[in-house]
């Protein structure tokens, strides 16, 4: 036992100097589990958004995962969906409005990082990112495939 004490000293230091000591690696049964690490989720990049699907088909029925990271001053027209879409915030603030009427600067609330927000059946939104706050991570829960319908009102 006091062997083990006087080596937490030396633990807590080494994770305070960024050299961790090193740990039996373990693994997961993928028949039991599937996991992946952030440098493992590929992204697909663009001008506007970029967009990471860890789980499921955007084409495919069943389960999806969605990760999106919205670039600042890119916005979505006002759509809705058929099914439901289950969004939580994971960094930076989600700009999202429930009009029909496309205007960024005045119709849209902000969700900080830790937000969670339920796109219901049918239910009209656009949403985006500020320059003001920056990108904005997203990860939205649905079932697929993706279909969205436009809706806005010029």
């Amino acid at each position: 036992m006091l062997r083990k004490l006087l080596l937490v000293p030396a633990f807590l230091a080494s994770i305070l100097t960024g050299a961790a000591p090193a740990f039996a690696q373990a693994t997961i049964d993928p028949t039991r589990a599937i996991g992946l690490t952030p440098d493992q989720i590929v992204w697909k990049k663009g001008v506007n958004n970029d967009t990471a699907w860890p789980i499921g088909d955007p084409k495919t029925p069943g389960a999806c995962l969605e990760l999106i990271r919205w670039h600042p001053t890119y916005f979505s027209r006002p759509h809705y969906h058929p099914q439901a879409r289950y969004a939580v915030v994971l960094s930076g603030t989600w700009w999202v409005s429930t009009s029909n009427v496309y205007d960024p600067d005045n119709n849209t609330v902000p969700f900080p990082a830790g937000s969670v927000i339920t796109d219901l059946v049918g239910g009209v939104h656009y949403d985006g990112a500020k320059p003001a706050t920056g990108d904005a991570t997203i990860a939205i829960f649905m079932e697929c495939p993706l279909s969205a319908v436009p809706a806005e009102k010029k």
